[in-house]
């Protein structure tokens, strides 16, 4: 008869088991069993070929999240129709986002939708085609909401650059499509005939003769010219080398100005005091001829008495010479005369 197995054992054996399950879920799984992520919806047009459920979501090129689901909304008749992205994002990987909880995380995503939160489609891979969900900050590209789905929070989209560079160039060909081509080219036609009749016509043939010999007339105007140029460019150096030579003989005459002015100045000063002197000793005999001719000095007497004399004498020859004016003969007969009585 077999031995019964222990049901002690049996229990451990199988606790462990559940254990050890536990665990390699945790960590295979990367504890996404603890991890609480944030649900948001992003509303996107056109074609979005490449992007499936569990499409990474990243931010400047880390991965904060996933694709959960992708869903197609009705629209008005003759618009496309909008493709709901709905996402899971673990807040702690967004700014701030691991600070805020509960009624606070719709205030803090709104707040980074303000400072220019955008969703955009990019390329994960060029070979093979798929897409991901990118987050960054577009502050330039206004906020739009399609609000289709108020139970979830909706992150505004912008185009991709090559939905952008499409619709341009179709508003591009829907320009060109409104131009009337034929019109277009009758006018061009138009346009070239009538340069071709004022080409030919002989008043543009004459101005063009005109304008050919006005510019010879200029040519040979400008060869002159430069001919006179070069001979006042010759004229000019010479007289440049005669003025540098007068300067040079101005910059002498200055010198030997300097120095005669110089010479001067050692000798006006003595000239100065010998003037001075000569004043004074002019002075002095001045002073000495007043005292002298003084009336009351004995000179002075003198000199009066003398000058008196003269005086006298002086009208005596006036007299005799009136005298002699009247008879002149007196000369040879003598005062005693007979016509004398």
């Amino acid at each position: 008869m077999s031995k019964r197995a222990n049901p002690t054992a049996v229990g451990a054996f199988v606790l462990a088991a559940l254990a050890l399950v536990v665990v390699g879920i945790v960590v295979l799984g990367g504890l996404q069993l603890f991890k609480k992520e944030w649900p948001f919806v992003m509303f996107f047009e056109g074609s979005l070929t490449g992007l499936d459920e569990g499409s990474p979501v990243v931010i400047r090129g880390v991965k904060i999240g996933t694709v959960s689901r992708i869903r197609l909304f009705a629209t008005a008749p003759g618009q496309e129709p909008l493709i709901g992205v709905y996402v899971n994002i673990d807040p702690s990987l967004l700014p701030k986002g691991g600070e805020v909880q509960g009624e606070k995380r719709e205030l803090a995503i709104a707040d980074l939708i303000k400072q220019g939160l955008r969703a955009q489609l990019q390329t994960q891979s060029l070979l093979t085609g798929q897409l991901l969900v990118y987050l960054d900050f577009f502050p330039d590209f206004p906020a739009v909401f399609a609000r289709r789905d108020p139970t979830v929070q909706e992150i505004p989209t912008i185009p991709t650059t090559l939905a952008r560079l499409q619709a341009r160039l179709e508003a591009l060909l829907d320009t060109i499509g409104k131009v009337n081509l034929n019109e277009l080219t009758v006018a061009m036609t138009e346009a070239l005939r009538s340069t071709r009749a004022l080409v030919n016509s002989p008043e543009v043939k004459s101005a063009i003769v005109s304008a050919n010999q006005t510019l010879q007339s200029a040519d040979v105007a400008l060869k002159n010219a430069d001919h006179v140029i070069k001979g006042l460019d010759t004229k000019i150096d010479t007289l440049s080398a005669q003025a540098d030579a007068t300067l040079g003989d101005v910059r002498r005459l200055i010198g030997d100005a300097q120095k005669s002015v110089a010479k001067l100045d050692a000798q006006i000063e003595p000239l100065s005091a010998s003037i001075q002197g000569a004043g004074d000793s002019a002075r002095q005999t001045l002073r000495s001829v007043d005292k002298a001719v003084d009336g009351d000095s004995p000179l002075g007497y003198e000199l009066v008495r003398a000058l008196r004399d003269v005086a006298d004498a002086a009208r005596s020859l006036k007299a005799l010479a009136d005298y002699l004016e009247r008879h002149p003969d007196s000369l040879l007969r003598g005062k005693g005369g007979p016509e004398s009585k």
